[in-house]
């Protein structure tokens, strides 16, 4: 306080007693009052103390761009992704997911984990196309390709069975590949299509809210959800960064159900459902829809926290939070073995940069980290003892606070399986060295660093 009040007693002198500097010093005081409202306005409003911080080193910085570009980026816009599901009150982890996104335990007959793209989309369009009432489909990135080909026939199939197809992209994500001609061939195979925030030259605060999600849902009784999107390189039909690893899962029975509310609630904005019955085993589907709805990371958190035996990770990138941080290296300090797969070759470089970065702190401390030497982790997993976590969540800043998400957590089989693919990836990785980075790196990485929470 005594130092704001001797900027303003300055600023003062100058106009009364230095009159030729008046116009710099009101120049001054605007600027400055703009930084302080800007920042007070930070200050109170939610949020985590990392993403508040970047965004304190940028209107510092930038004072009167970087004010700007903080109101232009945290508008409010209209609530979406709202999902409502009525159930009987739960408690534990299914009871947290009820009371902030929604969501509730629901049951299931089998579930299906695959180990690659290839395999996933194998399944996908063969549910597809033998669709008898609806085809649901939520993905980050759909590319013109040949999957995308594949699904175009696929789509043409359900149509001719009578189903009906709905398809939701992001305007971000699948920007520069798909083109408005490939949308209409979709529209032409049958299918209604809309896109996520659509990418525009003028800023808008939604744009950094994207719709990160990878969700298929037929008939209301399979649902398929994962790190997998619509496009070659998925499937490694293309290898862009060696070979592509991914994971995915199919859901069938009940919780189909949930996803598909996940679904409307994007293509509808919200939408309320009563729990659905049935199934043999339990899961637990979860997403989030920012800034109202936010489950993931602290679900994650809760996980790590409980974990007696094993964390075991697999993701494209590592960035994460103080309290994610410090939950892996409590953890790790606890004995539990802690294990986290890298990408060898990103797809992303400054990401890569970021995750070294991340991993480096946490070595010390028992984590282990490791590179998947053949090529790109893509996929998206967290075994925690006996329950494993799969969905579209990377372990960053973006998909904790920016990222419309989804998962689902399960245990039983699928947990050795995910287990034993955890396993065969682990051999062919390198363990990760922290290296000391040249002056120059170091200063990269600090730049990085400090704006990685808005990245």
């Amino acid at each position: 306080m005594a130092l704001i009040a001797a900027q303003i007693a300055a600023i003062i002198f100058l106009c009364l007693f230095i009159p030729s500097v008046l116009p710099a010093a009101i120049t001054f005081a605007l600027i400055y009052l703009l930084s302080a409202i800007t920042a007070a306005v930070l200050f109170v409003r939610k949020g985590t103390a990392e993403i508040k911080c970047a965004w304190f080193v940028l209107i510092v910085a930038l004072p009167v761009a970087g004010a700007i570009i903080y109101f232009t980026a945290t508008i409010k816009c209209k609530p979406c992704g709202i999902l409502q599901i009525r159930a009987p009150r739960q408690t534990g982890l299914a009871g947290a997911a009820a009371l902030t996104c929604g969501t509730t335990e629901a049951g299931y007959d089998r579930a299906e984990y695959f180990k690659s793209g290839s395999e996933f989309f194998k399944r996908l369009l063969s549910e597809i196309s033998n669709a008898k009432k609806y085809v649901l489909l939520e993905f980050f990135i759909i590319a013109r390709g040949h999957i995308f080909n594949a699904l175009i026939t696929a789509i043409e199939r359900a149509k001719e069975n009578g189903a009906e197809v709905k398809i939701i992209f992001d305007g971000v994500g699948s920007a520069f590949k798909l083109r408005r001609k490939d949308v209409k061939r979709l529209k032409a195979a049958g299918a209604e299509v809309k896109t996520f925030h659509r990418l525009t030259p003028l800023p808008r605060a939604k744009l950094n809210l994207r719709d990160h999600r990878k969700i298929a849902v037929i008939d209301g009784k399979t649902a398929f959800t994962g790190g997998i999107n619509i496009a070659d390189e998925y499937a490694n039909i293309i290898s862009p960064y060696g070979h592509w690893k991914d994971v995915g899962v199919a859901v069938y029975g009940a919780a189909a159900q949930i996803f598909e509310g996940m679904f409307y609630s994007v293509w509808k904005g919200k939408y309320e459902m009563t729990a659905p019955e049935g199934g043999k085993f339990r899961c637990l589907p979860f997403y989030d829809s920012p800034p109202y709805k936010t489950f993931c990371e602290d679900a994650f958190v809760y996980a790590i926290h409980r974990a007696q035996k094993r964390v075991h990770v697999f993701t494209p990138y590592f960035c994460v939070s103080g309290k994610t941080a410090s939950a892996l290296q409590t953890a790790a300090m606890r004995g539990v073995d802690v294990k986290i797969i890298l990408p060898h070759i990103p797809d992303k470089k400054y990401a890569f940069e970021l995750s070294k970065t991340y991993a480096g702190e946490l070595v010390p401390y028992g984590v282990k980290f490791y590179e998947y030497t053949p090529g790109f982790i893509h996929a998206k997993s967290l075994i925690c003892d006996d329950a494993v976590f799969l969905g579209s969540y990377n372990l960053d800043y973006r998909s904790a606070h920016f990222n419309f998400e989804c998962g689902a957590a399960f245990e039983g089989n699928i947990v050795a399986e995910a287990e034993q693919d955890f396993d065969e990836c682990i051999t062919l990785s390198k363990p990760f060295t922290p290296k000391q980075p040249s002056f120059f790196g170091k200063l990269y990485r600090t730049f990085l660093t400090l704006l990685a929470p808005l990245m």
